[in-house]
């Protein structure tokens, strides 16, 4: 990547980058999955192992690292894409905003000479086309997104909780699935790994909604790893 594209970045005072990976750990990452990672992509690792832009509401993930998310860890099916019932393992995620949505290469895609990056949503993890390749899309939506969210409400979730931890997402209290209103008096902070594995079980269980029956009750568990759960009981 040439330092052309990072130079945005550089001119924000709410953007933290990290040092850079050395090749043994991109080559570990290309092993893991017996892929090749696009080479834009690559080198932007090497330049800054992770990014966190705009207070940590949108952010790129990096490698072996524990200064950003861990791209390897996160992606492992055990962290959280189990809860989705296979929706979204074929696709690997590489970076995300403060709501938990993804973006991501389908893995099938990373085979070939140029991969789509895809976007998909936190609520129900559906795909859609987002940019034709790392460049475009650290351009077009994270480097827009660092300088000024279209989302307005991230930037309201912003005024109300400052600057946001790499292991934290906003989540809707109730989920908007279960009639929760799309507004910041029911957004609150989530243990990142908990909120996606919440959602997944929501989504998931809604999908299976029997006809003629309402949700009744939310109900937290932990499961035989330890992991909080939700168990929608009906009426």
């Amino acid at each position: 990547m040439s330092l052309a594209l990072f130079e945005p970045l550089r001119t924000l005072n709410d953007v933290r980058f990290h040092a850079g990976a050395n090749m043994l750990v991109l080559n570990k990452l290309e092993e893991c999955y017996g892929i090749a990672f696009p080479e834009d992509h690559l080198q932007a690792l090497h330049e800054s192992n992770g990014i966190e832009a705009y207070g940590g509401y949108i952010r790129l993930f990096g490698v072996e690292t524990d200064d950003s998310i861990n791209v390897l860890r996160w992606n492992s099916i055990e962290h959280w894409k189990f809860a989705w019932d296979g929706r979204c393992l074929k696709y690997l995620c590489f970076a995300e905003t403060a709501w938990g949505d993804q973006y991501a290469y389908h893995i099938d895609e990373l085979r070939e000479s140029f991969p789509c990056v895809y976007f998909l949503d936190c609520i129900r993890m559906t795909p859609e086309h987002k940019a034709s390749s790392f460049s475009e899309f650290m351009e077009n939506e994270f480097i827009r997104t660092a300088k000024a969210p279209y989302d307005s409400l991230m930037r309201t979730a912003r005024e109300k909780f400052g600057e946001l931890e790499v292991e934290s997402h906003l989540v809707y209290i109730p989920s908007v699935l279960l009639g929760g209103q799309d507004d910041i008096e029911h957004v609150q902070k989530m243990n990142a790994r908990s909120a996606m594995i919440c959602n997944g079980d929501i989504a998931t269980q809604v999908d299976k909604w029997p006809p003629g029956r309402e949700v009744k009750a939310v109900m937290p568990y932990e499961d035989e790893a330890q992991r909080l759960r939700l168990r929608l009981v009906w009426s």
